[in-house]
């Protein structure tokens, strides 16, 4: 089914979407540090990014899965210990009560311009998504243009039990230069999609909403972030 909206300058464009009411945006761009006397270095943390793209009530679970990936506690934002240090992120979120999928912009189309920004300038992406149980076919659908992270992230994922596979065709493959994935620097990223029951199963029972999520991950959910804050502590 096509977008409501061809891009996100025309869903802001529209006056029926309100920021903190009809969509939430969230993001965070780590600071640069002088290393020496006359030079400016960007923080090596802050050149990989995560992204949430249709996260809220779009795309269910992405929002929080983002958050801890970037390193972050997706309810209260307590920084993760586990040495695999902070991310970039963008985080996009649907606030409706219903009709969330109206706020859905496919990824070749996404230009909004500060996630353009964030991903223009990191060398690393991790874009995390959501899609049918019938399209996941039972496993998170791995694609994108970054071969080295790809072939991580299939390796951690396969090690750790869940099922994974790269994607080669199709509408997921995520290969099209265009995708906001691949608007690094280094004209490459990684799209991975969830299907819906596994994104459910990250969650306590009866806690798949955007209100609850976030105090009621489970351990399922965490094997997952931590597989995944692993492959992005393998790249530079």
């Amino acid at each position: 089914m096509a977008d409501k909206y061809p891009s996100m300058t025309k869903l802001y464009e529209d006056p029926l979407n309100v920021e903190g009411t009809t969509y939430g945006k969230r993001w965070r761009r780590h600071e640069w540090i002088q290393l020496m006397e006359a030079q400016a270095t960007d923080n090596p943390e802050g050149q990989k990014i995560v992204l949430a793209v249709h996260g809220g009530g779009i795309e269910g679970g992405t929002s929080e899965i983002a958050l801890a990936v970037a390193g972050y506690h997706p309810a209260t934002f307590a920084q993760a210990t586990d040495c695999y240090g902070l991310h970039d992120l963008w985080i996009f979120e649907g606030l409706l009560s219903s009709g969330n999928s109206d706020l859905h912009v496919t990824s070749t189309h996404y230009d909004d311009p500060i996630a353009l920004k964030l991903v223009q300038i990191s060398r690393r992406c991790l874009s995390l998504h959501g899609l049918s149980d019938a399209l996941a076919d039972g496993k998170i659908q791995i694609g994108g243009l970054d071969t080295e992270l790809k072939s991580i992230v299939l390796g951690e994922l396969t090690a750790a039990g869940i099922p994974a596979a790269i994607v080669t065709e199709g509408n997921v493959d995520a290969d099209d230069p265009d995708n906001i994935c691949n608007k690094t620097t280094s004209g490459a990223g990684v799209q991975l999609e969830m299907g819906t029951t596994y994104r459910a199963s990250l969650f306590a029972p009866d806690c798949n909403t955007r209100e609850l999520r976030k105090n009621n991950t489970n351990s399922a959910f965490c094997k997952l972030v931590g597989v995944l804050r692993k492959a992005m502590s393998r790249v530079y």
